[in-house]
């Protein structure tokens, strides 16, 4: 009989992580618990669908109340009547020592509902929002009573050890890609190595100040007036929502930007890495956060894409030596490894391979998802 295995991921549930744990019906009992809205809710395993606070912030007012949510909860990821659902699975996988329902995973282990939980943890800041009341003790709690600890980098596992976690429950497993979906055409190959004077430079995110989109514009000021690239046409695409994108449009225009803006469904964002030329994520840390590790950037290595990106958080354990990496915020540095990329294809054709050849050695969801399967085959031996 297949052991059974809980899923929680509440309004954060969806296709990007879970492509991870799909390889894994084969072995395992799977089954996966949202919110009433999550991100997706289709996988190769059913989704339980609960009532959570995180319910109340969707849609454009969303960053707004879930700082409120959080003050009325300690944490608004909460799922109601969690604790009666998980009742006789094996082991429950959580996320985030802070996160409501992780607590409330821990109360069904003391029920005796379950046998063991785990959590991931992306958080990379040591003692970070703990100022929020509650937070501070939900994460000692965590540290303490979780049978074991998923640190997405080293760096999340470090600001865990700072913390007070014990190293030694500690595995550092990050996330992974499906390369055989997100795999570059014959047709961009080619493209992306010819001499051309048309490219699309993508990027993939949240439309937030940290995210560097700002800094992006900046820098297509920069080359819009270099004269070596008179004559050359830069397409820029967004693809993501947030906080930043009129300022981004009124700026565009000014600017006179070829640039467009993308939602784009989760099924379609292969053809849309496809198309691209060049791909582009200079986040930057601010107090709060730190890139913790950049999904989009897994799948511009599988899509065979050269990147330029920062040394921020996580993402020198993501991309390796496979990118090209300038100084968060720096403005001209981003300019000039953009340029070099556009002026000399063979550098694009040579860090596309490099790319393609990192995401299928390092993040292919099959080494990830056998990591997974032996973590929580130790676990429940």
């Amino acid at each position: 009989m297949k052991h059974k295995i809980a899923l929680v991921r509440g309004k954060f549930l969806n296709q990007y992580e879970m492509q991870l744990y799909e390889p894994l019906v084969k072995e395992f009992d799977l089954t996966a618990f949202g919110s009433l809205t999550p991100f997706h809710d289709r996988f190769a395993f059913p989704v339980v669908k609960l009532p959570s606070p995180m319910d109340m912030s969707c849609g454009a007012g969303f960053r707004f109340a879930r700082p409120i949510l959080n003050r009325l909860f300690i944490d608004a990821h909460y799922l109601l009547g969690l604790e009666g659902k998980l009742k006789g699975f094996d082991l429950v996988h959580s996320a985030e020592t802070y996160f409501h329902y992780t607590q409330q995973c821990l109360d069904a282990k003391k029920k005796g509902y379950v046998k063991k939980v785990i959590a991931s943890v992306y958080e990379n800041i040591p003692f970070n929002n703990e100022g929020i009341w509650g937070r501070k003790s939900f994460k000692r709690r965590a540290r303490e009573e979780l049978d074991h600890i998923i640190a997405i980098t080293h760096k999340s596992k470090d600001a865990l050890v700072k913390e007070g976690a014990d190293p030694k429950k500690i595995t550092v497993i990050g996330h992974f890609v499906d390369t055989k979906r997100f795999s570059p055409s014959i047709e961009a190959i080619k493209r992306r190595s010819t001499k051309r004077k048309e490219l699309t430079i993508l990027f993939v995110g949240r439309l937030e100040a940290y995210k560097g989109v700002l800094d992006i514009l900046d820098a297509a000021e920069i080359l819009s007036k270099d004269p070596v690239l008179q004559g050359y046409t830069i397409r820029w695409v967004f693809v993501g929502e947030g906080s930043q994108k009129e300022r981004m449009l009124e700026r565009e225009s000014s600017l006179g930007l070829s640039a467009t803006h993308k939602i784009v469904s989760y099924r379609d964002m292969p053809m849309v890495y496809d198309e691209a030329d060049i791909f582009v994520a200079p986040s930057k840390p601010i107090p709060t956060f730190e890139e913790q590790f950049c999904i989009a950037l897994l799948e511009a290595q599988a899509a065979g894409l050269p990147i330029v990106t920062t040394r921020t958080g996580g993402i020198p354990e993501n991309v390796g030596e496979a990118g090209v990496y300038v100084g968060a915020g720096d403005i001209k540095a981003l300019a000039c490894a953009l340029k070099t990329y556009i002026v000399q294809p063979n550098l694009r054709a040579a860090y596309g391979g490099k790319a393609r050849k990192r995401a299928e050695t390092v993040h292919d969801v099959a080494i990830g998802s056998k990591k997974i399967a032996d973590l929580y085959t130790s676990l429940l031996s």
